[in-house]
C-alpha cells in the first residue's frame, strides 16, 4: 500500500520549519529532547531495549550494527524474525511490493561486504522519510514543480518506489550491477531532473560524456568522491554533484544550497567516536523516528571529519566533509595514520581526477592498481608514505572489477 500524500506533506513543512527555527545548538539539544520524551512507547515495545525504558539515552549501551542483524527481532517493534524480513526485502529487490506485516516493507542496504542490512519502513515512516528527505534535497519548490527522479542503487524497495505518490513527480530506478551501456542508456531515455547514483556510476557517466540536459541535482551516495573528483564531475555535467548520507541505519545527512553536508540532528542524534591519529570520528547514531526497528546508539564504521567553521547557509546542523570512508581503511603503520581522504587528494593532484585507480595498504606496504599512469600513481604514494615518515614499498598490479557494488578507492587489509 502507498503512502499518503498528506503525510508527506506535514513532514516535508516540519522539516522546512526545523529548518528555520533550529538557529543553535541549544535549539538542537532542545528539539532532541523533546523527540527522546516522545520516543519512549518505542523503547518500551523493543524487547531489547525494553528494560531500559525511562532511562536516559546515556544509560544505553553502544552497539554494532553485526549485533542488530544477529538479535532482528529484538530490534523491531513488529516481533518479526529475520527470515520473513529477509524475504520481504527480496521480494521488494525483484520489483515486489516487499511487504512484510500490513502497511510494513522491508527492504536491503546497498553492502559491502555480502552483510546486507534490511530495514524495515511502515507507511508513516516512509512519508516522513520521504517529506524530510524532499525537503532537504529539493529547490524551494520542491512539492509544486513536476520533477522526473532517477535512482541507480543496488536493491529497490517500497520507500523509494513511494517517490511517485509523494508529489507530482515521475521516479525511475535503475539497477545498479547492470552494464554501464543500459545505465546510460536508461538515464537519457528517462532525462531526469534529478538524479541519484553512487560515484562510480556518475563517474562513468563523465568520461562517456553522457548529455543530461533537464538535470538540476546530482547526488551520489553509497562511496567516498574526493574534491577533484567532485568537480571534475560537476565540470562536466554542469551540476555539482553533492553528497547524501543514508544507511540501514537511517537518513543521516543532506547537503545545503552551498555544497556542505549537514548531519540531520533535526531528527537524529549524533555522538561522536575519536578515530586515533586523526581528525576524524565515527559516528553513534540514534534515530529519534524509527519506530518499527529501532536505531539506538548504533556505531558505524564511517569515517567523518567536522568542519569547524561556520557554514554559510547558517544551519546550526553539524557540518561535516563527505563520508571518505571506512575507519578500518585508514592506513596505519605503527604511530602513524593516514586517511583515505589524504591518499585520494595525493593521487588526484598527480593524475587528475578522471583516472580510474585504487590504493590497498597492509603491513607491509602498498599495491596501486589504475587504468592510466600507473607510475604517477605510484610515485604520488610513495611521496605521501615518505612525508609522513614511512618506509615501505609501494607496487602495482592489474585493475580488477570493482568488488560488489561499491567503489573503495582506499583501503587496509590486514
Amino acid at each position: 500500500m502507498g503512502i499518503d500524500r498528506l503525510s508527506v506533506l506535514r513532514a516535508y513543512l516540519d522539516t522546512r520549519r526545523a529548518q528555520a527555527q533550529l538557529r543553535t545548538r541549544a535549539d538542537i539539544a532542545r528539539r532532541q529532547a523533546k523527540l527522546w520524551r516522545e520516543f519512549a512507547p518505542v523503547i518500551a515495545r523493543t524487547p531489547a531495549l525494553a528494560h531500559l525504558a525511562g532511562a536516559s539515552l546515556d544509560d544505553f549501551p553502544v552497539v554494532q550494527p553485526h549485533e542488530l542483524r544477529a538479535r532482528f527481532a529484538d530490534w523491531n517493534t513488529l516481533g518479526l524474525g529475520s527470515d520473513a524480513a529477509n524475504a520481504a526485502a527480496t521480494d521488494a529487490e525483484h520489483g515486489g511490493p516487499g511487504d512484510v506485516a500490513p502497511g510494513v516493507s522491508a527492504g536491503f542496504s546497498t553492502g559491502t561486504s555480502g552483510s546486507r542490512g534490511v530495514f524495515l519502513a511502515s507507511q508513516t515512516e516512509r512519508a516522513q522519510y520521504l517529506g524530510q528527505a524532499l525537503a532537504k534535497l529539493l529547490p524551494w519548490d520542491g512539492l509544486l514543480k513536476r520533477r522526473r527522479i532517477a535512482l541507480c542503487l543496488r536493491a529497490d524497495s517500497a520507500l523509494y518506489r513511494d517517490v511517485r505518490n509523494a508529489g507530482p513527480f515521475q521516479f525511475h530506478f535503475m539497477q545498479l550491477g547492470g552494464s554501464q551501456d543500459t545505465i546510460h542508456r536508461e538515464i537519457k531515455t528517462f532525462d531526469p531532473h534529478v538524479f541519484v547514483a553512487p560515484s562510480h556510476v556518475l563517474a562513468a557517466l563523465s568520461r562517456s560524456r553522457v548529455e543530461l540536459k533537464s538535470i538540476e541535482r546530482v547526488y551520489y551516495g553509497a562511496e567516498p568522491m574526493g574534491d577533484a573528483e567532485r568537480a571534475w564531475i560537476a565540470g562536466v555535467i554542469g551540476v555539482r554533484p553533492d553528497p547524501i548520507y543514508q544507511a540501514t541505519e537511517g537518513f543521516l545527512g543532506a547537503t545545503c544550497r552551498h555544497g556542505t553536508l549537514h548531519l540531520n540532528e533535526d531528527t537524529l542524534v549524533i555522538e561522536r567516536t575519536p578515530v586515533n591519529g586523526t581528525t576524524r570520528f565515527a559516528p553513534i547514531v540514534t534515530d529519534l523516528r524509527r519506530t518499527t526497528q529501532a536505531m539506538v546508539r548504533v556505531q558505524l564504521d564511517d569515517l567523518l571529519e567536522p568542519i569547524d567553521a561556520p557554514c554559510p547557509c547558517g544551519s546550526a546542523l553539524l557540518a561535516v566533509r563527505s563520508v571518505e570512508g571506512r575507519v578500518g581503511d585508514v592506513w596505519r603503520w605503527g604511530d602513524v595514520a593516514i586517511a583515505p581522504r589524504e591518499v585520494e587528494d595525493a593521487v588526484s593532484r598527480a593524475v587528475g581526477a578522471d583516472v580510474d585507480w585504487r590504493a590497498v595498504g597492509s603491513a607491509g606496504g602498498v599495491r596501486i592498481e589504475a587504468v592510466a599512469h600507473e607510475d604517477m600513481v605510484v610515485a604520488a604514494v610513495e611521496m605521501l608514505l615518505a612525508a609522513r615518515g614511512v618506509k615501505l614499498p609501494v607496487g602495482s598490479a592489474a585493475m580488477g572489477p570493482i568488488e560488489g557494488f561499491k567503489r573503495r578507492r582506499v583501503r587496509w587489509r590486514d
